[in-house]
């Protein structure tokens, strides 16, 4: 469908204009009415300010029984005239159901997506495992069943290790080469690592814009998000000192206020191409920070100049400025900006090795599907014809898949997906992810531990391998499509059967008319 609504996110954007977008969270389903109601007041009145290019649309956050994106974004749309920011969150979400969303948005003309992968499902939903969508396949996909789709995705440099930094910028790169047009950060206070994303992009030669996400914090907020209980944002021990300093003098909420502004004026200064506000619910609490920080940018005209505005406002009663970061954090560049176009791939630094039985188990890996699965290969020549025979019947079928699952499970902790895809993981088995991730990990770690808080991430060991051989360029460009229809069947007769969907290597071109397009290559099996 043609949409006759304004994109002003998309030609701000183009245009290099700094952005802002008036954040809405959906309403449970029990008070619907409610919500629609004050969200179309609210669309009205950015309706008249084109400082505000749109509403964006959260999505399943305060629960799974919420209104949805689409209802909402059909409401601020029909209501402010300007094309809303959809989000979709792959929380409880398989993919055939994230093409059904990108296809009834498109049809009521709204094309403007961010899609994440979404933060852990604590509520019941149904039985069995959560699935969640990877945020790279809703990429893909969103552009193949809306090719004049504007798609954001989530970039967080607010990880201190190196895996979980690393591991962000590598998907980084691969949402680039699937085709997003720009990113939206997670919530943080470190601005030292707002700005090393921006150098970072820089330095690869990349020119996608970044919009940062700025919260601010109610002071109920704090303890929690101190206490790690919102997924991915890091609050420091100082500045939840300072925070609490800020509540023992009753200012705690226009410190907010002046901590968000001067936030808002240092990206901007940084380079970031506008701002996604949390917390700030209206339009007039958004005009009062535009206006404020407005007024601000005048008088800090240099990064020197806000930087000492930043370290005076952030300063503890006892003297010593915040401190944003854990203990031994990691930033990738110590020494200051780096030369663009300086690095031409992801960055190998030192240390952080795999251990010698996890170099034994992917080399006996990799040894057993060279020889036995790789198409060309002797082992494959001779396993074909006898597992896809085996295949045709039930019994043989129920033997192949008891066989794989327990060869896999104790070395990789299988789940019989029936689409393996350790190849192109350093041998380790995405299904190990409560996630069930294959394209890299999402915002929640913390320190290197998964978001479900019981393991390392499983995307720490995919890169210390992938460092070790050399083959950290391929987490950037191989494209691992989602599992479909295969579950609980054998992948060793699918990958001979070529049932099974195939990985790909994606990259960018433009056609003749300057439309960004999707390459996609065939790995070799």
């Amino acid at each position: 469908m043609q949409s006759n609504y304004r994109n002003l996110i998309k030609d701000g954007l183009a245009r290099k204009e700094f952005i802002y977008t008036l954040e809405h969270v959906p309403e449970l389903l029990a008070n619907i009415d409610q919500g629609l109601s004050i969200l179309e007041s609210e669309a009205e009145l950015v309706a008249t300010d084109d400082r505000v290019r749109g509403v964006n649309i959260g999505d399943r956050v305060k629960s799974m029984h919420s209104v949805s994106t689409v209802e909402c974004g059909s409401v601020a749309a029909k209501a402010s005239g300007k094309m809303p920011l959809l989000h979709l969150a792959g929380k409880n979400r398989e993919v055939g159901e994230a093409r059904a969303v990108f296809k009834e948005a498109s049809e009521l003309g709204l094309k403007n997506y961010l899609i994440i992968s979404g933060d852990r499902v604590t509520e019941e939903t149904h039985e069995g495992r959560t699935r969640y969508l990877d945020s790279v396949i809703g990429i893909v996909e969103a552009k193949k069943i809306v090719p004049d789709s504007f798609i954001a995705a989530g970039v967080t440099p607010f990880k201190y290790k190196e895996e979980e930094l690393l591991n962000q910028y590598l998907k980084m790169a691969k949402k680039i080469n699937a085709g997003v047009d720009y990113f939206i950060t997670n919530c943080g206070w470190d601005m030292d690592k707002f700005q090393e994303l921006i150098w970072y992009r820089d330095a690869r030669g990349f020119d996608t814009p970044i919009v940062a996400n700025l919260l601010m914090p109610m002071p109920q907020w704090a303890k929690g998000i101190h206490a790690k209980r919102l997924p991915g944002v890091f609050m420091s021990d100082d500045l939840y000192a300072k925070i609490q300093e800020e509540i023992s003098k009753d200012d705690a909420k226009r410190s907010g206020f002046q901590r968000l502004v001067l936030q808002i004026v240092g990206v901007k200064l940084m380079g970031y191409a506008g701002v996604q506000l949390s917390g700030v619910d209206t339009y007039s609490e958004l005009r009062e920070v535009m206006e404020a920080a407005e007024d601000l940018e005048k008088e800090l005209t240099s990064m020197d100049l806000w930087r000492e505005a930043w370290d005076r406002f952030n300063t503890l009663g006892n003297g010593e400025v915040v401190e944003f970061a854990p203990e031994h954090a990691l930033y990738l560049f110590p020494d200051g900006e780096p030369r663009k176009n300086s690095l031409s791939g992801p960055p190998v630094l030192p240390g952080n090795r795999p251990n010698s039985a996890q170099m034994r188990k992917y080399h006996f890996m990799h040894y057993v599907h060279e020889h036995m699965f790789k198409s060309g290969s002797f082992g494959a020549a001779i396993l074909a014809p006898v597992f896809r025979f085996m295949d045709k019947t039930t019994v043989g079928r129920s033997i192949l898949l008891k066989a794989e699952h327990s060869f896999k499970e104790p070395m990789l902790g299988c789940e019989s997906c029936g689409f393996c895809r350790i190849q192109y993981l350093s041998y380790a088995c995405p299904e190990t992810c409560p996630k069930g991730l294959a394209n890299g990990p999402c915002a929640g770690t913390d320190e290197n531990t998964c978001e479900f808080k019981d393991r390392e991430c499983i995307h720490n060991l995919k890169y210390r391998i992938a460092k070790e051989v050399n083959k950290l360029g391929d987490l950037e460009k191989i494209y691992i499509p989602a599992v479909e229809g295969t579950r609980n069947t054998p992948s060793w007769a699918n990958e001979f059967k070529e049932d099974a969907p195939v990985a790909q290597v994606l990259g960018r071109r433009n056609d003749c008319d300057g439309v960004k397009l999707i390459d996609v290559v065939e790995v070799h099996r």
